[in-house]
């Protein structure tokens, strides 16, 4: 299992444009470190077949926490917009364009339905 020491410096090591709550992800095995308030999370990129990318994050909400893992295979144009299990307030989008693969992060939304 990777440990987040070592995807602390993978990510400094690798190609990557971020901005607050964005990250682009714009060449094979870049990675990079999102911070939306209590999470930290570090993503990487890797090839997956002739046309895919797999993204790999490592999430943890508070410091000493062991992370979680999550990943998914990304095609021209597919994104995906969620939450993470146990975090709230905060959604993550997870977009390929091109040969970039953008995350974003933004406040998450809270709404009530009353009858």
């Amino acid at each position: 299992m990777i440990k987040a020491p070592l995807l602390a410096a993978l990510a400094i090591a690798l190609p990557v444009v971020a901005s607050a709550g964005s990250l682009t992800l714009s060449e094979p095995l870049a990675g990079g470190t999102l911070r939306e308030g209590t999470v930290d999370m570090s993503v990487y990129t890797q090839p997956a077949g002739e046309t895919g990318v797999e993204v790999v994050a490592f999430y943890t909400e508070r410091a000493g926490a062991e992370p979680l893992r999550l990943a998914m295979r990304l095609e021209e144009g597919d994104s995906t917009t969620f939450g993470l299990p146990g975090v709230s307030g905060v959604s993550y989008r997870f977009e390929r364009s091109a040969d970039a693969v953008i995350v974003t992060s933004a406040p998450a939304r809270t709404e009530l339905a009353l009858n």
